[in-house]
């Protein structure tokens, strides 16, 4: 699949994710859910209703949906990342009050997260600003 190389492509990631996550269909919103407790970068957005999450290796890859996702054998944050530091213009940092945040995120979500991102590393993250 096509790495993301515009903020548009980031921006219309973060809308099918946030559409799944308030979608009807119940396995849409498992899925999504299910991204982000599995996340180990993530972009982050402060909405009205507090930061929300979107996970790195889904909303790396352009026009990325489910059923894209999953047919997607070589997805890897290790390819989506760049892109999206190039993007974004950094690399995903830890950060202790975002970390917070995820972990209430999480609990709004309805589940625990993991004690740590995949291969027990800390997570990292992106802040989007609304001049991106």
């Amino acid at each position: 699949m096509e790495l993301i190389r515009t903020i548009d492509d980031l921006k219309a990631n973060i809308k099918v994710m946030d559409n799944y996550l308030s979608s009807k269909d119940h396995e849409e919103i498992k899925y999504a859910k299910e991204r982000v407790r599995m996340g180990t970068c993530f972009v982050v957005v402060n909405s009205k209703t507090g930061y929300r999450f979107y996970p790195s290796r889904f909303i790396g890859y352009v026009d990325n949906s489910i059923e894209k996702h999953e047919r997607n054998n070589e997805k890897d944050g290790r390819k989506t990342n760049p892109a999206i530091s190039e993007i974004i213009g950094y690399k995903p940092e830890y950060d202790d009050e975002l970390e917070e945040a995820y972990l209430e995120y999480c609990s709004f979500l309805g589940f625990k997260p993991t004690k740590k991102g995949a291969f027990g590393v800390k997570r990292k993250y992106w802040k989007l600003t609304t001049h991106q």
